[in-house]
């Protein structure tokens, strides 16, 4: 399979395409043939050498946490029903940039049908942030809320519409 794999610190010109071994899945794990692989900008950073205080990886490493695609194969205690569907999950921190990743079972979620691969990618990071501003906000009218200039609450930067009269 290929990987993009971070041969150093750097920009973009750091990933090198590699081919490795296809991985095998351990007892409560699947491994994913990747569709998409989400991209966040604290890869990037991560990729640079920032936060290496924060963050464990080292080159060489594979990037990539949140991916989607098709079941490929499932390990010891995973119900085989699983092959073939379309998932999305967390590999871990590293490995989602390769043709195939490996993902615990417990955190797989099915894709329904009718949603892109690519918009079940993203919710792996923005739909928890979603339901936690939620939570927060304790069902308020968020968009009120996150938007300084509502019909209700007007922004102290913006000047009100002349009067014609």
């Amino acid at each position: 399979m290929r990987a993009a794999t971070v041969t150093r610190f750097g920009g973009p010109e750091v990933l090198t395409l590699v081919e490795q071994p296809d991985p095998a899945p351990g007892p409560g794990q699947v491994v994913v043939a990747v569709e998409v692989a989400d991209t966040l900008w604290v890869e990037t950073a991560v990729r640079s050498g920032a936060g290496q205080d924060f963050w464990p990886m080292r080159p060489p490493y594979v990037p990539g946490n949140g991916v989607a695609g098709r079941v490929a194969a499932v390990g010891g205690g995973v119900d085989r029903g699983w092959i073939g569907r379309r998932v999305a999950g967390h590999t871990g921190n590293e490995g989602g940039y390769a043709d195939r990743a490996v993902i615990a079972a417990d955190g797989l979620s099915a894709v329904p049908d009718g949603l892109e691969l690519t918009v079940a990618a993203a919710l792996l990071h923005h739909g928890p942030t979603v339901l936690a501003l939620f939570d927060v906000t304790r069902g308020a009218d968020v968009r009120r809320r996150a938007h300084p200039a509502t019909p209700t609450r007007r922004s102290p930067r913006r000047r009100p519409a002349p009067s014609h009269r």
